[in-house]
């Protein structure tokens, strides 16, 4: 479909008369270079929005695409159609109108929009997907909504803080559907791979009411602290580092069951049986370790494939703590031994040790020691090193700081429990460098 010739004459001579270039030089040559940087990309925007707006307007014209319309409403429906004027918000924040049909009635099961166009195109709230995209990047990237404002008003795009933070929450719950799909490259296997996964909780705090009002200004909350608890796919090479070829992925949620079971989406799309082996890397959490196992199996991973990791940092700070119990005049010969054994993986050196240092202990109440006695077969870190594989869980504490505590855990602080989940994946999905693959995947899915 080609631009009328009216259509282009207005754009050719709109554009003819800004592109003079005495009138850039001379902001060039008087020293201004910010200045003229600054005119040339508010023009640029200009331009931009001025294509667009003669573009759809022509294309409400067109029986091309008022029949595509009216075989999608028909797909859905909807009936008694009219020719309405729409508005849909561009790239640049910038509000244009054109013609679109409108279908007045719909069936009662019927959710979404009726205006033909934005269904066509797969529009959220009158946004164009790249202005929903933009807006809500910035908005989990950045400490808050204010500041992506801002950053978005600098670059000449057009917002405002109810604005992004509606969009943001739109495309979240959209991305909470679909969890398991939208961050992955098509045909995107674990097949061959060394695998490594990784969970750990972090902190944020919640908006809780304890009554309803129907204004909310009026109503009593508590601010409990909550734990979303993050886990990340990765795969290590032969080296036994993180593959930086392939990007992480990572997801979020509140409960222990619930998190294992998105876990295992993940993995069954990516075809975890496949792959050359899995690492597990965890800290001491029996609520974690009760649940690995399972999950694997029942998605066809081998026993024999499985190396349960007890993250080493932490399983040092435990061995610290126990040092605190052992007797002053045994301390210096046994502290060395005791990390010996540890990174040996010896559970029973570990035993002897513990009996000779504290003398009198009994092991079946003692808590320090129970710790490494419950995770025995997971504290082989010599061996670990030498197979090249990682000994400790610092993929996920990175992925709990960037993600979950630089936004979500901020002082005076509070999300509401339904908001945050869908903020957090958005976030994940941003930091892993997987925003494209959300943005083009969402429209595959709808289909």
């Amino acid at each position: 479909m080609r631009i009328s010739l009216s259509s282009a004459k207005i754009l050719k001579t709109d554009f003819e008369k800004e592109i003079r270039l005495e009138k850039w030089f001379t902001r060039l040559i008087s020293g201004d270079f910010y200045g003229f940087e600054e005119a040339l990309y508010k023009w640029l925007l200009e331009l931009y929005d001025k294509i667009c707006e003669v573009m759809l307007n022509q294309l409400g014209k067109s029986n091309k695409f008022d029949s595509l319309q009216r075989e999608l409403a028909k797909k859905n429906g909807l009936k008694k159609l009219k020719t309405r004027r729409v508005e849909i918000q561009l790239r640049t924040g910038t509000k244009v109108k054109y013609d679109s049909l409108y279908a007045k009635k719909s069936p009662n099961s019927y959710e979404g929009t009726r205006h033909l166009s934005h269904l066509f195109w797969k529009t959220e709230k009158k946004s164009g997907p790249m202005y929903q995209s933009l807006t809500c990047l910035l908005s989990v990237i950045c400490p808050s909504f204010s500041l992506s404002k801002e950053i978005l008003n600098y670059q000449g795009v057009h917002a405002n803080f109810d604005r992004i933070r509606s969009l943001s929450l739109s495309l979240g719950a959209n991305c909470i559907k679909d969890r398991s799909q939208i961050q992955l490259q098509e045909g995107e296997t674990l097949s061959g791979k060394r695998v490594l996964i990784s969970v750990d909780g972090g902190r944020t705090r919640m908006r809780e009411y304890l009554e309803k009002k129907e204004d909310k200004r009026k109503q009593k909350y508590d601010t409990p602290w909550r734990e979303p608890k993050l886990f990340v796919i990765t795969t290590v090479d032969e080296n036994g580092k993180t593959n930086k070829e392939r990007l992480p992925i990572y997801d979020s949620c509140f409960g222990d069951d619930e998190t294992f079971e998105i876990l295992a989406q993940y993995l069954k799309a990516l075809e975890i049986e496949k792959a050359k082996d899995v690492q597990f890397v965890a800290d001491g959490a029996l609520w974690i370790w009760n649940r690995v196992k399972p999950m694997l199996m029942g998605l066809g991973v081998k026993e024999s494939k499985i190396i349960e990791t007890l993250d080493y940092y932490h399983a040092m700070e435990h061995l610290y703590q126990l040092f605190e119990y052992v007797e002053k005049d045994q301390k210096a010969s046994i502290s060395k031994k005791l990390k010996q054994a540890l990174w040996q993986g010896d559970i029973h050196k570990i035993k002897r040790l513990v009996k000779k240092g504290i003398p009198g202990v009994d092991l079946e109440e003692f808590n320090p020691y129970k710790y490494f006695y419950k995770n025995r077969n997971r504290i082989g870190y010599q061996r670990l090193r030498k197979e090249k594989r990682p000994c400790g869980s610092g993929v996920v504490e990175s992925g709990i700081r960037r993600i979950i505590n630089l936004r979500f855990k901020c002082p005076s602080t509070f999300w509401y429990p339904e908001n945050v989940e869908k903020l957090i994946l958005m976030r994940s999905i941003a930091l892993s460098g997987r925003w494209e693959n959300m943005i083009n995947n969402l429209t595959k899915i709808r289909d």
